[in-house]
């Protein structure tokens, strides 16, 4: 009776130290932030040239990729003219859905909120649509975020169809961003 009962302890100690191991997340360290990815997810550097981070769980059609830019370049950039928008946060989220609506088809912007991630302020929002280059409907969970020197934007994507399966583990991971530029 007792060997049963070891058995399955054994047994349930293993199922519940497998679980454990899957939802460990690993701080990812930059000059400037850091942001937590899951352990289950591939490191690369194959999605966009211009991200210092980008990781994805391909098996889900999950994506994720942390672009940054001092925030002296994008109001050169205002000043210049290639911007015509306010040098400010919701001035860098226009310019970015702006662009997002020129290259997806039925572009939709939702759940559209400021508020604050780790001390940053921050513009959290999705979107969706067409993607016209590569016509596949995507899902996008966007974060906009600025510091004292730079702004960053968090992207994370997938299938449009696999929405609301993955819609609830991309806020911890952009939830988990954290700028080592703030004053205490």
């Amino acid at each position: 009776m007792h060997l049963k009962k070891f058995i399955l302890l054994t047994f349930l100690i293993s199922i519940f130290s497998c679980n454990k191991n899957e939802n460990k997340n690993e701080r990812i360290f930059t000059e400037n932030y850091s942001i937590e990815a899951p352990s289950d997810f591939e490191r690369t550097n194959e999605m966009n040239e211009l991200a210092k981070v980008q990781f994805r769980k391909s098996k889900e059609d999950l994506h994720f990729i942390v672009l940054e830019e001092t925030k002296e370049g994008f109001q050169n950039g205002i000043k210049m003219g290639v911007h015509k928008v306010s040098p400010s946060l919701f001035g860098y989220y226009k310019v970015i859905t702006n662009h997002f609506d020129e290259i997806t088809d039925n572009f939709e912007t939702s759940d559209y909120g400021f508020t604050k991630i780790n001390s940053c302020n921050a513009i959290v929002f999705s979107m969706s649509g067409k993607h016209l280059e590569e016509g596949k409907e995507v899902f996008y969970r966007y974060a906009i975020l600025e510091d004292e020197k730079n702004l960053y934007q968090i992207m994370s994507w997938t299938n449009l169809a696999y929405k609301d399966k993955l819609i609830g583990r991309m806020a911890p991971i952009i939830n988990s961003f954290k700028s080592n530029s703030i004053s205490k």
